[in-house]
């Protein structure tokens, strides 16, 4: 029911967060605000995505208003690369 966001790696340039859980409502405004306070500091964000089980349409929403140039989605599975797609993210 909820989304675990776990950060296993940071370095000056970037930082690598590892997704669990469900990316829904309250969870993808608290996933959108911890992405936004490193890209702050000028780090590119690795999301490892291979845990997520389920995303609903606020988290679509917040994953494609992300900038692509400094997001990288990784093993994202299908489900969620398809919405991604759908909802506007190349």
């Amino acid at each position: 029911m909820m989304l675990k966001i776990t950060t296993i790696q940071e370095s000056r340039r970037d930082v690598l967060i590892k997704l669990e859980g469900k990316i829904t409502d309250q969870w993808a405004t608290l996933l959108d605000g911890e992405c936004r306070s490193y890209l702050r500091q000028e780090k590119a964000v690795h999301l490892d995505c291979s845990h997520v089980d389920f995303i609903d349409a606020r988290g679509v929403e917040v994953l494609n208003n992300l900038p692509q140039t400094q997001v990288n989605l990784m093993s994202a599975p299908g489900f969620i690369t398809e919405l991604l797609q759908i909802g506007g993210r190349s």
